[in-house]
């Protein structure tokens, strides 16, 4: 597995864990943004705008361009994908339950994850607020 590959995974957002559900509600094509030690860190890919978790909050995402769509099989229907940044889920590298399958369905370039990090990094040093979570 490497970093920018993308999977079919069951993601739990942070908003169901923290309504006591513990499993995701449907499989997803997440990022496996960084591995740190036996941990990966899954971002999540939405056809949906994310809508704030609470008034006036402004959520961290990338829109991914056609061509990064196509890489990694979402298609070109003209629908737009989000790539969620202030949402993952961190799993151990030993224990890969939550994956469809773990041949990835594509990969984004070097050039978006670099924007993609970028951001990310910007929004920690603003201490924008992440809904991590380690899944077991």
């Amino acid at each position: 597995m490497r970093r920018g590959e993308v999977y079919l995974f069951n993601y739990l957002w942070g908003h169901e864990a923290a309504r006591g559900e513990e499993s995701g509600r449907k499989i997803r094509h997440v990022c496996l943004m960084m591995q740190v030690d036996q941990w990966l860190y899954l971002f999540p890919i939405s056809g949906r705008h994310p809508q704030p978790r609470i008034a006036d909050e402004q959520r961290l995402y990338e829109i991914i361009p056609e061509t990064e769509c196509r890489r990694v099989g979402l298609g070109t229907s003209g629908k737009v994908s989000h790539l969620i940044l202030d949402d993952f889920n961190k799993v151990r590298a030993d224990e890969l339950y939550d994956f469809e399958s773990l041949t990835p369905v594509g990969s984004f370039s070097h050039r978006f994850l670099e924007k993609v990090a970028r951001r990310f990094l910007d929004a920690m040093q603003q201490r924008h607020p992440i809904a991590g979570l380690t899944r077991r």
